[in-house]
């Protein structure tokens, strides 16, 4: 009876199911003034920042501004394992996402303006998540 219902699954090629990225909109936004690569002021920054996971990619986070220009650093820690690290995010159309092997565990992060200089940041932005 086994055998039959393995020999029915490598037949039919199904597969196992797995879980859609989840996607984490850190809920503290980041609102500040970005330089540019001049040094010299550049565009005004006012948005959350998403940070991905993926079960298929375990220990992974993709970061990335919600709301189009993005000129934001992410200086994120991992609380399981006590690994630390930066994403830079930058200008872009759409903007551009930064890639972290953060662990997996549960991660928290702040993230500020950013670029060439001295960009100021008004409030910066903060938020928890998990990774598979």
């Amino acid at each position: 009876m086994v055998l039959t219902v393995l020999a029915a699954v490598a037949i039919t090629g199904v597969t196992r199911a797995s879980a859609a990225p989840v996607d984490t909109v850190l809920p503290i936004p980041v609102a500040g003034l970005a330089t540019g690569p001049t040094g010299l002021g550049g565009p005004l920054v006012g948005q959350h920042v998403t940070a991905t996971t993926d079960t298929e990619r375990p220990g992974i986070t993709e970061f990335r501004g919600t709301e189009g220009i993005c000129a934001c650093m992410i200086h994120w820690r991992n609380l399981t394992t006590g690994a630390t690290g930066a994403s830079n995010l930058w200008f872009g159309f759409p903007a551009t996402g930064g890639t972290a092997i953060t662990g997996s565990g549960v991660l928290v992060a702040t993230v500020s303006a950013s670029g060439v200089g001295s960009p100021i940041t008004v409030l910066p932005g903060a938020g928890l998540w998990i990774v598979p």
